[in-house]
């Protein structure tokens, strides 16, 4: 029987030329990654030179080729370390859902993963655009395989949980909806309308949209 080998999304970012392995090395490519974020965040991505890096890290461009062999290798250690810190506040996050509505705990899922969408656009939305696949905060730690395996294994226990609230015949198709289709939206409203994605009316729209998923029951007139 063939083996399946999974990827992880870390694993389908562009690679550093090698990992550090001593103390000293280690903090050099911190450094070097946490003044690829500063140059990304105050000047902008046409600033993200290696004589720039080099200048704002202290690193020669020499040690910096190699431990990075281009540029978008130092981009996606500037997305690794955000999505490290977000999966901490996403799991601080849940835990402070236990007991909300519905309605509540939706509204503070979106709010978090529009406000998450919202930064790893900001930094380079070519980046974010190209690997929006590997940039999926759920699936950064996760154990899950994949995106179905994922929605199964967190929207979809979240819909039994609200049991009473949840007025659907078809859960799956709600929980896929809700861990999918509403995450797409998000994604290519940040990538189309970063500004309107921002607003209270976005979020409010994609609440009532979820709610509305969860709220479907098949009618008289389902068979035609």
């Amino acid at each position: 029987m063939e083996s399946r080998t999974t990827q992880l999304p870390k694993d389908q970012l562009p690679q550093p030329r090698k990992l550090p392995v001593q103390a000293r090395s280690k903090a050099l490519v911190d450094a070097i990654a946490e003044s690829c974020l500063r140059i990304l965040d105050k000047e902008g991505e046409d600033a993200l030179t290696v004589n720039r890096i080099a200048e704002v890290s202290g690193a020669t461009v020499g040690s910096i080729y190699q431990y990075f062999p281009n540029k978008e290798s130092m981009i996606a250690a500037v997305y690794e370390r955000l999505l490290d810190q977000e999966s901490v506040q996403l799991y601080q996050m849940r835990e402070r859902l236990h007991g909300l509505p519905l309605h509540a705990v939706l509204r503070q899922i979106f709010a978090n993963m529009i406000r998450v969408e919202l930064r790893l656009h900001g930094l380079s939305p070519g980046f974010h655009a190209r690997y929006r696949s590997a940039l999926h905060l759920g699936l950064w730690h996760a154990p899950q395989a994949s995106t179905q395996e994922f929605i199964n294994t967190t929207w979809l226990p979240l819909l039994q949980i609200y049991a009473d609230e949840v007025q659907t015949d078809q859960p799956e198709l709600a929980a896929y909806l809700l861990g999918k289709g509403l995450r797409e939206i998000i994604h290519n409203a940040v990538q189309d309308m970063p500004a309107q994605a921002r607003s209270h009316a976005f979020l409010d729209a994609l609440v009532t949209m979820a709610l509305s998923c969860t709220q479907t029951k098949r009618g008289p007139q389902a068979a035609l």
